[in-house]
């Protein structure tokens, strides 16, 4: 999956104040904010959100955390957009986002909250931040952002973005996101359209599980994603959580009748989004349409669109600079951020990821996640220390990744075989006397043949086994250097301002 919404959200520091949301105040008017090569949205309608009872009952957004999932989103945000164009060999590109707010904050407030330089671009005042993005007010209560910083396309996008929904936007999108609302406040949606070579997907399919000593069915349910329109992922919230993935074909989905369930399971383990309650999920057919759907936990929910809701530049309750003395500002910033990369950290090791593609997306979520935190007023020791975590975290993916990659690839030449061999007695003459002498001899087939089983099990086995275990030692002892350098950095802290961290 994707990473998009990165820092509009910093603006809700500034708007959590009174304003009613019209009714007429749709989430899909903001696709008028988006440019029109978007194929990729996820909608949130944050007051709906709100509103529900399980939100309620564990007191979402009540932290004044920085944003990592759904329990952490700002009050003053209303509506949320996050756009960019997804492909599959690259990943996205021009991430968008825009958030109505409930109350307008100003283009200098932005500068505050922020960090940031102003600049000027394509005639609007935006904010460079300390991230490596831009951040705008597109329109009194609407608030926008461009990633990464790249002048020209922002100045592209603003000058195409007006708030009209361009007539060369997929049609999809508006379509499924005209379903947010107080019943699926959380929808992701894909375009796929003539996004799957069926004979791409064919060889994929073979590498599969699912498919394996099935050969017959693989053409059929190839062709069939090379007809796939769109995926959309929906969650509904209530007094739990539950998710919806569904696949609209152009065709009937028959072909995948009997094997959608571990399928959706395959993908899901292989791309990292797995987890443990979507073993029960329920797969169904019908029609042109699959749907995979379950219960789900809050942080499993929180980990599924990780990739897009990142720690703003402002968390709610971040004061603004001139506030409160610099020193005190500084402090507070600094306490902050070192107790957030501190429970991040701590929720990355206590994990225990059934799979390396787990185990990668965890440590590769938990470095965005400390990149993505407000700098504004931090300590510079502090940020460099979380950058070094940011850095190792992402070593121990790649490791991961790599370890992972090498137990697969060990599996996938497993190999057994049955071997024929002609049997033979010994003819001919002397070999050799009671002193070992020198002599000859020759063999003579005998007719008949002996067969065994011949296979790399043991050896394969032992190189996964090997390779699992130096990952481990590796990650332990990795832990081990980050936990001495956080109590040094703690010292530091403490000596240096006077307070706990």
């Amino acid at each position: 999956m994707i990473t998009v919404f990165r820092v509009m959200l910093v603006a809700a520091a500034l708007s959590t104040g009174a304003g009613t949301l019209r009714a007429q105040e749709r989430v899909t008017d903001l696709l008028g904010w988006v440019p029109a090569r978007t194929n990729l949205v996820l909608f949130v309608d944050a007051d709906a959100l709100g509103k529900s009872a399980i939100a309620k009952k564990e007191k979402w957004g009540a932290g004044g955390e920085p944003v990592s999932g759904l329990d952490s989103l700002p009050p003053g945000v209303s509506q949320l957009v996050v756009a960019s164009q997804f492909d599959l060999r690259s990943g996205p590109s021009g991430e968008t986002f825009v958030a109505r707010l409930k109350k307008p904050v100003s283009d200098a407030d932005l500068v505050k909250v922020t960090g940031g330089t102003p600049d000027k671009i394509a005639g609007k005042n935006v904010v460079l931040t300390r991230n490596d993005r831009f951040v705008v007010n597109l329109k009194p209560g609407i608030a926008g952002g461009y990633q990464p910083a790249n002048r020209q396309d922002t100045g592209r996008w603003l000058r195409e973005a007006d708030g009209t929904v361009s007539p060369k936007l997929s049609p999809v999108l508006a379509t499924v996101g005209a379903g947010v609302g107080a019943n699926a406040p959380v929808v992701l949606v894909l375009d796929t359209s003539d996004m799957f070579s069926p004979a791409q997907v064919k060889t994929r399919l073979a590498a599969t599980a699912t498919f394996k000593d099935k050969a017959a069915k693989i053409g059929p349910v190839a062709d069939l994603f090379g007809q796939l329109h769109y995926v959309t992922l929906s969650i509904r919230a209530t007094d739990k959580l539950v998710a919806e993935v569904r696949l609209e074909f152009d065709a009937p989905a028959a072909p995948l009748a009997a094997d959608a369930q571990p399928l959706l399971l395959e993908v899901l383990k292989r791309s990292g989004f797995h987890s443990a309650e979507m073993d029960q999920w329920t797969a169904t057919v019908r029609g042109n349409t699959v749907t995979f759907s379950g219960a789900l936990t809050t942080e499993s929910a929180n980990e599924l669109v990780a990739p897009f809701l990142h720690p703003s530049l402002g968390a709610v309750d971040q004061t603004t600079p001139d506030e409160v003395p610099v020193e005190q500002a500084k402090r507070q910033a600094s306490q902050k951020y070192f107790q957030a990369v501190q429970k991040k950290m701590g929720e990355v090791q206590k994990t225990s990821p059934p799979t390396f593609q787990k185990l990668t997306a965890v440590l590769n979520s938990g470095a965005r996640y400390i990149e993505e935190l407000p700098l504004l007023n931090v300590d510079e020791e502090l940020l460099q220390w979380g950058a070094a975590l940011a850095t190792t975290l992402r070593t121990m993916a790649i490791m991961s990744q790599k370890a992972g990659g090498a137990i697969s690839l060990a599996e996938a030449n497993k190999a057994m075989s049955v071997v024929s061999t002609p049997n033979y007695y010994t003819g001919g003459g002397y070999v050799g006397g009671y002193y070992g002498g020198y002599g000859w001899n020759y063999a003579v087939p005998s007719g008949s043949t002996s067969t065994a089983v011949v296979d790399n099990y043991a050896s394969v086995n032992n190189l996964q086994t090997v390779t699992s275990q130096n990952e481990a030692l590796y990650r332990r002892e990795t832990w081990k250097a980050i936990q001495s350098g956080t109590l040094d950095i703690r010292r530091k802290m403490v000596k240096k301002y006077n307070v706990e961290f």
